[in-house]
């Protein structure tokens, strides 16, 4: 499978995809510090910059899947909310006009799960209806966890589910990760929709245990680490470094519960029986996925980026486990398999019927 990358930021999908024997065409970033860690992480893949401008034939080849989480800003709770109107929402009709001009025949997309609901859930519908190539209207209730969305003629099927990165195992990530980071995840297929439907609902949706239950909890985080079951919460981080200004902040108990979603703009923090402490950049990029020290790159004549750098840019990205899974599951329809219950995959054989598809959405 050859892919190119959008959005592409430290470029999860190939640290995800490279095992399974996957190359990456071409990738498109253009905030400087991802764009310096791909030049030194993935010297041999060209950057094309901005990916509105890359055209027919502006790379090397063809490409078989296109992958990019166009900046999610303009949809969640913490952005404005603008939707596609924002120009930075705008990528996502951006993106389906770039999967044409390349002709690829799967896509992969990540987003928020505020963008099912942004604008009463007509920002999706007009997403879903450039990929499917027919009018697609928002159904009574809402857009759900999942769906599927059949296609017009040489346009896309698609199919999209809700995952949560703490849940979503594979075999490389036994116990996923850490942290709670609920996305949206859309695959399409050009002129199929059975086949993007069967990588995202086909058999079991995570390959591991449910979900445990959990007691929630909410106190201070300055008494958490005398229960170490306990959640922590919002807490005030000018106490903790002296600072004259407030940090929004989240913080975790470092003995199981797991981490709330990284984002770029926030801190989070450990809360441990002796101290509150920042997250260390090593930490950032474990909750995400990446082997330690991805974004530990020089960085304008220094040896080493600034923690703030490699928080900001692995807040900003996908997680590793979850574009595992999305792969392992294209990578086995494109060899003609199926899922069974479990996620267990098999060959299909000579057999006409359609694939089996998950009764209930969620994630």
């Amino acid at each position: 499978m050859r892919y190119g990358s959008v959005c592409s930021g430290i470029e999860a999908a190939t640290v995800a995809w490279r095992p399974l024997g996957w190359r990456c065409a071409f990738v498109s970033e253009v905030e400087p510090f991802a764009s310096e860690v791909l030049k030194h992480r993935l010297p041999e893949v060209p950057n094309l910059g901005d990916f509105t401008k890359i055209e027919k034939g502006g790379y090397d080849g063809t490409i078989d899947l296109l992958v990019g989480g166009t900046p999610c800003q303009s949809f969640s709770s913490g952005g404005k909310r603008g939707g596609i109107a924002d120009p930075r929402g705008s990528l996502t009709i951006e993106f389906v006009r770039l999967a044409e001009r390349t002709d690829a025949r799967w896509l992969v997309w990540e987003n928020v799960p505020a963008v099912l609901s942004i604008n009463g859930g007509r920002d999706f519908a007009t997403f879903l209806s450039r990929l499917a190539g027919w009018d697609v209207e928002v159904p009574d209730g809402g857009w759900k966890n999942s769906g599927i969305v059949a296609n017009a003629p040489g346009s896309f099927g698609v199919s999209w589910r809700v995952l949560d990165a703490r849940y979503t195992r594979v075999p490389s990530f036994p116990g996923a990760v850490a942290q709670r980071r609920r996305r949206v995840i859309l695959v399409g297929f050009r002129g199929d929709w059975t086949r993007a439907a069967e990588v995202l609902l086909g058999g079991e949706l995570c390959g591991g245990s449910a979900p445990p239950c959990r007691e929630a909890r909410v106190r201070d985080a300055a008494d958490a680490g005398a229960r170490p079951e306990a959640e922590c919460f919002p807490i005030d981080m000018m106490n903790l470094e002296g600072r004259t200004g407030n940090l929004k902040t989240k913080c975790y108990d470092e003995a199981g519960a797991a981490m709330y979603t990284l984002r770029s703009s926030h801190v989070n923090v450990v809360c441990t029986p002796a101290q509150l402490r920042r997250l260390l950049p090593v930490e950032s990029e474990s909750l995400m996925g990446f082997p330690p020290g991805w974004t530990d790159i020089p960085w304008k004549g220094k040896e080493h980026a600034a923690d703030g750098h490699r928080h900001h840019a692995c807040g900003n990205s996908m997680c590793v486990n979850m574009m595992r899974w999305v792969g392992e599951r294209i990578d086995a329809v494109e060899s003609g398999k199926e899922f069974d219950d479990y996620g267990t995959i098999r060959d299909r054989g000579n057999r006409k019927e359609p694939p089996p598809l998950a009764e209930e959405g969620g994630g």
